[in-house]
């Protein structure tokens, strides 16, 4: 009878336990990279995202450490975020951005904030012609997404470029004291940014699928999405169907593309269709801006 009680107690433990079994290895296989990619591909593309915190704050070409970063990849395709460019020529300007990236005749530029001052928004070169130049509309104070389509020869793919709403979190959020008012005002204070800049990025995450979901040809979707692999954006926007370059072509990797206080996470992104294949992926630890680069090679 002690030994019935004792098989039915380990059954029940065992079928309380699954789920969170299964949780943890959900979270880890979105988490750290688990690919063995094989390269035997005719056909290659690479493409490089990079959120740049404007644009390296506003240094001119000549010292700007963003832009000699980028001349030093060979990119094929560069998506960049948070470009800021300036109509005072005391700092960089949109003709000296266009000059110090030459080596790419092809260009895309999406500005959510256009005034008499500056423009900000998203960028895309490109050594392939682009196409059908579209932007994604929804409410967002300077966040935005765009797509066009890029000829690569033959073949043709729909390349999106993303910057998703930000929880806008700064300093001043934090408490003075971790007693009394102080701390109960922070506590709300944080809590209705992060809901409000979660309820938006759901809706910029349906726009976008939505326009994946149209796309007639392969997609290949790059930026920063402001959250972790775990989060509703990510699984909306990369459906059952878009590969995350990053997780395909290592393994074991954490891959922190932002790290902030110490704590690294993965928030940009370049995803592709089941039409093309991720060779190899590489974030480089660059101190330019607040978000690292991400690197990834394309076959088909």
């Amino acid at each position: 009878m002690m030994a019935k009680k004792k098989k039915y107690k380990r059954i029940v433990m065992l079928v309380l336990l699954l789920p969170i079994v299964l949780a943890v290895v959900w979270a880890a296989l979105l988490l750290f990279s688990h690919g063995s990619p094989e390269d035997g591909y005719s056909h290659h593309l690479s493409v490089l995202t990079y959120n740049t915190h404007q644009m390296g704050m506003y240094e001119k070409a000549y010292q700007n450490r963003v832009i000699r970063y980028l001349q030093r990849q060979d990119a094929d395709i560069v998506c960049l975020q948070e470009v800021d460019v300036y109509k005072n020529d005391k700092y960089l300007t949109l003709p000296e951005l266009r000059k110090a990236l030459e080596k790419y005749p092809y260009t895309y530029f999406d500005f959510k904030v256009y005034n008499k001052r500056h423009q900000y928004g998203l960028a895309v070169f490109s050594k392939y012609p682009l196409s059908n130049k579209n932007t994604i509309r929804y409410s967002s104070r300077g966040n935005i997404s765009d797509y066009c389509d890029v000829a690569v020869g033959k073949d043709t793919f729909r390349l999106f470029n993303n910057h998703l709403e930000s929880n806008r979190l700064v300093v001043k959020d934090l408490p003075d004291s971790i007693e009394g008012t102080a701390l109960r005002e922070s506590v709300h204070r944080i809590s209705d940014k992060l809901e409000s800049a979660r309820k938006i990025r759901q809706m910029q995450a349906k726009a976008i699928r939505a326009e994946i979901s149209k796309s007639p040809y392969p997609v290949i979707v790059a930026g920063d999405f402001n959250v972790t692999p775990l989060s509703y954006t990510y699984l909306k926007i990369r459906g059952g169907e878009l590969r995350d370059s990053f997780l395909a072509t290592s393994w074991g990797r954490w891959g922190a593309t932002v790290v902030k206080r110490h704590i690294g996470a993965r928030i940009d992104y370049i995803l592709c269709g089941r039409e093309l294949h991720p060779v190899a992926t590489r974030i480089d630890h660059l101190n330019c801006s607040d978000h690292y680069p991400m690197t990834t090679v394309l076959g088909w």
